[in-house]
Order: C-alpha cells, then sequence, then structure tokens
C-alpha cells in the first residue's frame, strides 16, 4: 500500500492594493449627466469625486497613480464651464479641480491633455476677484471664484510638468493671472502657495520662463517672499509659500535675463541671501542656487560679494545638514572667488570634508 502523499503548499498570493475608484466610473457619471442638470445627478456626482479625491489626496498612496486607463480631462473642463454647474453646486466644481490635479499625476494624462482643458483653467484664474468687506455673504460668494482659482493653479503646477502644456498656458494668458494671485490679498497663503507653485514648474521651461521674466516675474516674486526664514512657529502654507517662490526665483536665475531682473530689483540679492540660514526642506538649497546662477553675471557677482551676509551665510551653509545647498553655496563661492580660485578650492574642500565629518557624527547621534 503506497505511502499518501502529503497535499502540497500553495504560496499564499501577495496581497493586492486597495484599487480604489476608477475614474471611468466618475467619467460616465459626468456624461450622463443632462443640461441643465438634476438635482440627483449632481448628487450623485458629488459622492463619487468626494470619494476619488479622498482616496487619491496622498500621492504617495494613490489608487490612480498606479492605474492604467485612458484618462482624458475634456469632459471635466467642460463641466467646470457649464454655468448650471457651478452656480447649482460650487462643491463639485471644487472637487473637479481636485480631481484634475489627481489625474495630473501621471504623465500619459498630462501628454493627453488639450488647450481647451488650459484655457478653462486659465479662465478660472482671471475670474477670481478680490474679495468685498461689505457683507459675510458677499464676501464668501466673492470667495468662491477665489477658490476655484487656488484649486486650478494647483492642477497647472501638475499639467505644467509637460512642456507642451507650459506653450498652451501661455498661449491662454495664464502667467499674468498666475502673477496677479501674489498681489491681491484677497488671496489665501494656501492660494498664492499654489500659483507660486504653478510659476516654479512653469518657469523650469525655457520658452515659459522668459514669458514669466517678460510679464515682471521676478519683482512680484521678490515682493510676496518673505524676508524671514521660516521657523518652527511658522505655519505650513506660510512655510510651502516661501518654498515655491525660491524656487521659482531659483529657476527664473537659470536665464540671463532672469539673472539681470533679479539683481536689479531693490532687495533682491538681500531677500536670496536673508534665506540661507533657513531650515525649511529645499529653500536655503534654492536660495543657494539662485545666487550661484546671477554669479554669471559680473555686476551681481560684485554686488554679492559686498553684500555684508553672503559669505558668511554661504560659509555657514557649507557644514549645514542640507548636501544640495552646500553643493550649491561651493560654487558660488568658487564664482566670487574669481581669481583667487585655487585657494578657494582648496578653502572648499576643507569646508565639505569638515561637513562631512558633522553629517556622520549627526547620522549615529541618539
Amino acid at each position: 500500500m503506497s505511502a499518501q502523499r502529503a497535499p502540497i503548499a500553495r504560496k499564499a498570493e501577495p496581497q493586492r492594493p486597495e484599487e480604489g475608484l476608477p475614474w471611468q466610473q466618475i467619467h460616465a457619471a459626468i456624461v450622463a449627466l443632462g443640461q441643465p442638470a438634476a438635482a440627483p445627478q449632481l448628487h450623485v456626482l458629488l459622492s463619487l469625486l468626494t470619494q476619488f479625491v479622498e482616496e487619491n489626496d496622498d500621492p504617495r498612496a494613490s489608487p490612480h497613480l498606479r492605474a492604467t486607463g485612458a484618462d482624458r480631462l475634456e469632459h471635466v473642463a467642460a463641466l467646470l464651464a457649464r454655468a448650471d454647474v457651478t452656480s447649482s453646486s460650487p462643491t463639485t466644481s471644487l472637487l473637479l479641480l481636485k480631481a484634475i490635479k489627481i489625474l495630473a499625476r501621471r504623465q500619459d494624462v498630462r501628454q493627453c491633455c488639450s488647450q481647451p482643458v488650459l484655457e478653462e483653467l486659465a479662465s478660472l484664474l482671471s475670474q477670481a476677484a478680490p474679495a468685498s468687506n461689505s457683507s459675510t455673504a458677499s464676501s464668501q460668494l466673492a470667495q468662491s471664484p477665489v477658490a476655484l482659482a487656488s484649486e486650478a493653479a494647483n492642477a497647472l503646477s501638475n499639467l505644467c510638468y509637460e512642456p507642451a502644456n507650459c506653450t498652451g498656458l501661455l498661449q491662454a494668458g495664464g502667467v499674468p493671472c498666475l502673477l496677479q494671485m501674489l498681489k491681491v490679498e484677497s488671496f489665501s497663503v494656501d492660494a498664492q502657495a499654489n500659483a507660486a507653485s504653478a510659476l516654479q514648474t512653469l518657469s523650469f521651461q525655457p520658452d515659459a520662463r522668459r514669458a514669466v521674466v517678460k510679464a515682471g516675474g521676478p519683482a512680484r516674486l521678490l515682493a510676496a517672499l518673505p524676508r524671514q526664514p521660516a521657523t518652527a512657529s511658522t505655519s505650513a502654507a506660510e512655510a510651502r509659500l516661501q518654498q515655491r517662490l525660491v524656487g521659482a526665483l531659483h529657476n527664473l536665475s537659470s536665464g540671463a535675463d532672469g539673472i539681470a531682473a533679479i539683481r536689479r530689483h531693490p532687495g533682491g540679492i538681500s531677500a536670496l541671501v536673508s534665506l540661507l540660514p533657513c531650515r525649511q526642506p529645499g529653500v536655503a538649497a534654492a536660495a543657494a542656487g539662485a545666487l550661484h546662477n546671477l554669479c554669471r553675471e559680473e555686476q551681481a557677482r560684485l554686488d554679492i560679494r559686498s553684500h555684508p551676509d553672503a559669505l558668511p551665510g554661504l560659509a555657514a551653509v557649507l557644514t549645514g545638514s542640507d548636501t544640495q545647498a552646500a553643493v550649491c553655496a561651493a560654487g558660488t563661492l568658487a564664482n566670487l572667488a574669481g581669481d583667487a580660485a585655487r585657494s578657494m578650492q582648496a578653502l572648499l574642500a576643507a569646508a565639505l570634508a569638515g561637513g562631512a565629518v558633522c553629517h556622520s557624527c549627526g547620522s549615529v547621534s541618539g
């Protein structure tokens, strides 16, 4: 009698990540809306959008970022232009814009973005007017276009990672509207941070960078930039605004016209120098990077070298905890050295070695 064979153990299948609500389901709800949209249909759409935005709010755990559906933005933009939707359900409009931002995290969606989508978003930027102070009710009504403009800017900050979308936004007149958001006091800090983020993304592309400079971008960004580095008591929104503003300035300083505009602006170099001690992630690196770029211009080198806090600030960054900032600071100091480049290189090597020791000691401390 043969021995009974033991059952073969099967490998446990890895647990699949939560798939989340597919965008195709929301797309179907949008297509099914009548004109004018019926209240029950809007309610269904609102519920679906709320679920989609909540599930995908965190990019690190976004189900849509892992999805492969051929999602398009045209129907969303067309819905944003419908008065029967925007007037009866402002919350739906805000959620549609948040959904565009989420969808645009994927490169395939950004690459399929059409000009009408960009024109609708630019239109929302232009419709935001300063809020009225006549009454609480009127102020709340006036804040609705402000909130829409904020979310439109946030969506554009993702869409403009695609160069073609930068060109489309320039054609739609989006740059002056984004710059205006940094000036008008009725916009919240969050809204201004979203506008600065879109300008930072835009300014990475050469044509858009030149357009932002021509529209007075450096002066507007510098005027909005806080002169004191963010601290532990600074709100998250204010810290993000500072980070995006100096990031946009760093990108604008990549061109000769941007360098000249920043250098000529009263207090432009001082504003960047004042941010070198900032410990907010990315701020000191962007400030040092902008100063590094400015050193391409002779007059800017002279102005930086003569600033009383520039050299001490750059030297302090060398031994800080931000490696990217240290590299930018080292490059700036080398450019400022001029004829004394060899002795400066020796000084930088010693400073960077000291910084490496500090970093090593910090990594094992409790």
